[in-house]
């Protein structure tokens, strides 16, 4: 049997031990509870705003809703990803696995996989849920809600993939999930506060505030190589455009920035080896 098809079957064991450990533990649901419940109050939000002004001009409803729950659920899934390595080489279960036809190319992408995998199970449930909502509601569901919940794939890679990268760069488990929450927040804050200052007009801000944009807007361009939610962002606008070939180059830089950081995952795995 060619190293290949060996190192495909691994990939598969492990990716369906995984995927059968995660569908049987309880942690799934609950994120998905959460981001439910998250997401529900921003929808309800909007009924408030609809209830209280009346006929209301609404652009895509229920994409923010849904990006919030995307949010937490692929956040979840690298918080698991990142704890799972961790774990398993505290406990010597890597070292074992490395003993049989496993390496670090091999354990990552199974990693990866399961993870991926588990998503688009969530993002069906979400997808189920939100159809319900928009029809109790009457809140749209039109074509960029769906591109919304494909570029989510892409958004969940590159933070699993991030939280894989961490894992093997970190010497705790408790570092690299203090780590990766660290640096998701402050990417999401960032992207956030920058959104914020740039739909104010000039003539009503401050001074400080002109300066704070300024500093705010220059550092959100600096993380927009390293940052997943930017990749997301730029996907996104590229929808919102309709260009084709704006569209598969936010794809094709999406799917780089992730494959680059499972590839560096892999040469730190490598290079701290399978030991604590």
């Amino acid at each position: 049997m060619s190293k290949m098809k060996y190192r495909r079957n691994a990939i598969g064991v492990i990716a369906r031990r995984d995927i059968k450990s995660t569908v049987n533990g309880i942690g799934i649901y609950v994120a998905a509870s959460l981001a439910f419940l998250v997401a529900m109050l921003f929808v309800r939000s909007n009924l408030k705003g609809v209830t209280e002004n009346g006929l209301m001009v609404m652009v895509n409803p229920l994409n923010y809703p849904l990006f919030i729950a995307v949010i937490i659920g692929a956040t979840y899934l690298a918080l698991t990803s990142t704890i799972s390595v961790a774990r398993e080489r505290d406990q010597g279960t890597l070292e074992v696995l490395f003993y049989g036809p496993v390496d670090s190319t091999t354990y990552i992408t199974a990693k990866f996989v399961e993870q991926i995998v588990t998503f688009l199970g969530l993002i069906v449930v979400y997808i189920a849920v939100f159809f319900i909502i928009s029809k109790m509601t009457n809140f749209g569901m039109d074509g960029s809600f769906l591109a919304m919940a494909g570029l989510s794939v892409l958004l969940a890679a590159s933070i699993v993939a991030f939280g894989l990268l961490l894992s093997t760069v970190s010497r705790s488990a408790r570092t690299s999930v203090i780590v990766l929450l660290v640096l998701l927040l402050a990417f999401l804050a960032i992207d956030i506060v920058a959104g914020i200052l740039n739909s104010m007009s000039a003539k009503d801000m401050s001074a400080t505030l002109i300066y704070a944009r300024v500093a705010v807007d220059m550092l959100n361009r600096g993380l927009k190589w390293i940052s997943p939610f930017a990749y997301l962002n730029r996907g996104i606008a590229a929808v919102g455009l309709g260009v084709a070939s704006q569209i598969l180059s936010s794809i094709g830089a999406s799917l780089l920035y992730t494959v680059v950081l499972l590839a560096l995952a892999v040469q730190f795995l490598d290079r701290r080896g399978v030991r604590k």
